[in-house]
């Protein structure tokens, strides 16, 4: 009888932790646009300061979300690394690539990277922090409506 009463407890205080769920690639579906998350140089995840945890397929489908609650809403804010599919980091400390030989799902062009070394391996592309690129998306009718 104890051993269930502190299952339970243990059941109940793990349901409650804020964290990053991870991307079950082929499986999950974008919460915006609905697609499945497929490829997993793109896939992106929000998670508010109450727990609910919320997957895209990728960055475009992220920041209008992010821009209609405020990043106050968010305990995590996630984009996949480009080069580390697979791998979440942190949106604020990534750096972003728009450019069009990179497609990412929803046409955007747009990924992200982990480190400023991988800024210098494409010529004629525009590189973006966290605030520069929901400033510039917020000003493209495309992601303002949504």
């Amino acid at each position: 009888m104890r051993y269930l009463f502190y299952m339970m407890l243990l059941l109940i205080f793990s349901a409650c932790q804020v964290q990053p769920q991870d991307i079950e690639y082929g499986a999950d579906q974008c919460h915006a646009c609905k697609m499945i998350i497929s490829d997993s140089r793109f896939g992106c995840e929000l998670v508010t300061t109450k727990g609910k945890v919320y997957k895209y397929d990728a960055i475009e489908c992220l920041v209008p979300e992010v821009m209609k609650h405020g990043t106050d809403h968010y305990e995590f804010i996630l984009v996949g690394d480009f080069n580390n599919p697979g791998r979440l980091i942190n949106a604020e400390s990534a750096f972003f690539k728009i450019d069009p030989n990179v497609p990412s799902p929803m046409g955007g062009n747009l990924s992200a990277y982990s480190d400023q070394i991988d800024l210098a391996l494409a010529k004629e592309s525009e590189y973006l922090q966290w605030t520069e690129l929901v400033t510039t998306l917020s000003g493209l009718e495309r992601y303002s409506r949504q």
